[in-house]
C-alpha cells in the first residue's frame, strides 16, 4: 500500500539497528537474563549488563539528537525547536498533564502561604513514603508479571521514565497537602469551590455539607476518606481547577521556544524536550518528523486557497465544537484520546483545526447528491454491514511490554515477507502459518481470528485510529472492509504498528439503505465524507510536496 508521501529526508531517518543492539535491554527485565550463578558471578554479571544498558541509554540518545535537523518543506524551514515542541506533544501527554498540574499547586501553594498564613514546612514531603510505595509496586508487578521489567512497561504505556515517574508522585502527594489537607472542614476554600462546582447534576452545597459531615466521626476525630472517594475527588478537584486556569498551548500562538503557558508561568520547550527525552523511542521522534511535515505542507496549502482558519477564528470555532462534549462524560479529550486515537489533545486540535479549514474549502461540494453518493458506496458501513477477516500479525513491538523494538517494523517486515513466501509455495496454508507465526500481545484474546466485525470494530482489532490514518495515509481496516478479495490472502501489509498477512472470509450487507434525508443520518455520512476527501486530498499534496 502506498505511503502518504514522498519519503523523509535521508538525515531525518533513523539508522540501521543490529537487533542484537544493546537497546533491546530495555525491553526485558534484568533479572530476567541472569540465570541462577554464584553470587560473585552473578554480580559481575549485573555490572556488566549495567554497563550495556547505560552504553544504550547513550546511543538512543545520540540517534534522537541526530533526528533534530532543520527541514525545509517547500519554501519554509522548521527548526529543531519546531521538532522538539511537536514531539513533547506527541510523545509527552503524561508529563503535560503533570506540568499542568505541578504550575496549579505551586501558585496555590505560594499564594496560602502568603494569603494564609500556611508555612512552607507544611507541604514538605516524605521521600521515604515514596520509596516504600514503589517497592511495593514493584514487588507486586514483579509477581503478577515475572520477566518483565517494570519500568520498561511504564515507559511504553506512558513516555514517562524512572525519574519522571518519581516526580509525577511527589506532585501528586503535594496536591494532597495544598488541596486536601486532613479532613475535609480543614481543606482551603478554593477546593470547597471546585468541589461545589464540580458536583455535576447535583446540589454543589449539599455535596460539599455532606462531605464534610462524612469526614469526621461522631465523636469528632478525622476519619479517613476511602482511597475511591479521595481518587474521585482529586479529579473533580483537577479537572475544575483547569477550567478556571488560563492554559495556552502551541496552537493558542505560543512562540517556538515555548511549549506550555499555565497562568504566565512557562513551560521552555528546551526544558520539555528534555523532561520527555528520557521515556521516547526512536519511533516517537519519526512519528512527530512525519506529522510536523504534513501538517505543515497542508497548512501551506490551505493558506494559499484562504481557507486556512486564523488563530481568532480556530479558537472560537473549537470552543463552539466542543461544547456539545464537555459537559458529559465523553469530553472533547477523551473522545480525541480514546476513540480518534490522537497522542494528546493538543495534537486533536492542531488536526482538527486543518480539518475544519478544508471542510470550509470545499463547502460548495458538501451537497446532497454528493453524500447520498457516498452513503450509496459506504452503506455497509452506514447500515451495520459486518466482514469476517483472520489476520497474521508481526509485531514492531515487544509483545510483552508493547515497548518498540530497535529496527521493530523492518524486521517484523522480513518475517512477514518469509511467511508470505510459505503460503504462496504452498509450504504452508494461511491457518497453518497464522498458528506456527503469528505474534500477538499477551492480552490479544483474538490471537488473529478477528471474526465478524463491524467497520469500526474491525479497525480497533487492527490497532488503527482517525490520527494513524493520516500517517498511514491509507487504512488497512478499510481495505479489508471493502476491497480485499474473499478467500485470498494478501500480503504483506502495513498497520500502525504492525505487518499483515489478511485473508476475508466473508462479508455481510447492508441491513438497509443510508438515506440522507434523515439528519441523523446525513450528519454521520457528512463526516465521514469530510475524512474520506480530507485523506485523499492529503495524499495528494504530499505526492508534491519538496522536502529537503
Amino acid at each position: 500500500m502506498p505511503a502518504i508521501g514522498p519519503a523523509l529526508p535521508q538525515h531525518c531517518q533513523a539508522p540501521d539497528m543490529s537487533p542484537r543492539s544493546t537497546l533491546s535491554l530495555f525491553l526485558v527485565s534484568l533479572g530476567s537474563l541472569l540465570p541462577a550463578q554464584v553470587p560473585e558471578a552473578k554480580q559481575q554479571e549485573q555490572k556488566r549488563l549495567l554497563q550495556q544498558i547505560d552504553e544504550a541509554q547513550a546511543e538512543r540518545q545520540q540517534i534522537i539528537d541526530g533526528l533534530l535537523h532543520s527541514i525545509q518543506v517547500n519554501d519554509k524551514t522548521l527548526s529543531p525547536q519546531d521538532l522538539k515542541r511537536e514531539t513533547v506533544f506527541l510523545a509527552g501527554q503524561n508529563l503535560i498533564e503533570l506540568k499542568i498540574l505541578e504550575f496549579i499547586v505551586q501558585e496555590w501553594k505560594d499564594r496560602l502561604i502568603k494569603e494564609e498564613g500556611k508555612k512552607p514546612e507544611d507541604f514538605k514531603i516524605d521521600d521515604g513514603e515514596i520509596e516504600k510505595e514503589l517497592k511495593d509496586q514493584l514487588r507486586e508487578f514483579a509477581v503478577k508479571y515475572p520477566g518483565i521489567d517494570f519500568w520498561t512497561v511504564v515507559r511504553s504505556q506512558t513516555g514517562i521514565a524512572k525519574n519522571r515517574y518519581v516526580h509525577q508522585r511527589r506532585v501528586t502527594m503535594l496536591f494532597d497537602k495544598v488541596f486536601m489537607p486532613g479532613p475535609p472542614d480543614q481543606w482551603p476554600q478554593i477546593t470547597a469551590e471546585a468541589v461545589k462546582a464540580g458536583a455535576n447534576n447535583s446540589d454543589g452545597d449539599k455535596f460539599w455539607d455532606g462531605l464534610k459531615k462524612n469526614g469526621r466521626d461522631k465523636d469528632g476525630k478525622p476519619r479517613e476518606m476511602p482511597k475511591f472517594w479521595a481518587e474521585m475527588i482529586r479529579k473533580m478537584l483537577i479537572g475544575q481547577l483547569k477550567k478556571w486556569t488560563d492554559i495556552k498551548f502551541p496552537a493558542d500562538g505560543l512562540p517556538p521556544g515555548v511549549a506550555l503557558d499555565v497562568n504566565g508561568r512557562q513551560w521552555s520547550t528546551t526544558e520539555a524536550f528534555e523532561q520527555i527525552k528520557e521515556g521516547l523511542f526512536i519511533q516517537d521522534m519519526e512519528t512527530a518528523i512525519s506529522e510536523i511535515v504534513l501538517r505543515e505542507a497542508l497548512t501551506q496549502e490551505l493558506t494559499k486557497s484562504g481557507a486556512y482558519l486564523g488563530a481568532e477564528a480556530f479558537s472560537k470555532a473549537f470552543a463552539e465544537y466542543r461544547k456539545e462534549f464537555d459537559n458529559t462524560i465523553f469530553n472533547t479529550e477523551m473522545i480525541a484520546r480514546a476513540f480518534k486515537g490522537y497522542p494528546t489533545l493538543e495534537a486533536f486540535r492542531s488536526r482538527w483545526r486543518l480539518m475544519k479549514s478544508y471542510e470550509n474549502m470545499i463547502a460548495k461540494e458538501i451537497n446532497n447528491d454528493n453524500l447520498q453518493a457516498h452513503a450509496n458506496k459506504h452503506k455497509r458501513f452506514f447500515a451495520d454491514g459486518s466482514v469476517n477477516v483472520d489476520v497474521i500479525q508481526f509485531l514492531g513491538k515487544d509483545v510483552r511490554s508493547g515497548a518498540w523494538v530497535p529496527n521493530g517494523m523492518d524486521e517484523a517486515h522480513k518475517r512477514a515477507v518469509a511467511c508470505m513466501q510459505k503460503i504462496e509455495s504452498k509450504e504452508k496454508t494461511f491457518d497453518q502459518a497464522l498458528d506456527a507465526f503469528g505474534e500477538f500481545y499477551t492480552n490479544d484474546k483474538e490471537r488473529g481470528r478477528i471474526g465478524n466485525k463491524s467497520f469500526n470494530e474491525l479497525r480497533r482489532s487492527l490497532r488503527e485510529s482517525e490520527y494513524s490514518d493520516l500517517l498511514q495515509g491509507f487504512s488497512l481496516g478499510y481495505f479489508l472492509f471493502y476491497d480485499a478479495e474473499v478467500g485470498k490472502a494478501v500480503g504483506p501489509v502495513k498497520g500502525p504498528d504492525a505487518w499483515y498477512i489478511v485473508r476475508v472470509n466473508s462479508r455481510a450487507p447492508a441491513k438497509q439503505a443510508a438515506n440522507v434525508s434523515d439528519p441523523r443520518t446525513r450528519e454521520l455520512v457528512k463526516q465521514d465524507y469530510l475524512t474520506h476527501r480530507f485523506l485523499e486530498w492529503s495524499k495528494e499534496v504530499m505526492s508534491r510536496t519538496k522536502l529537503q
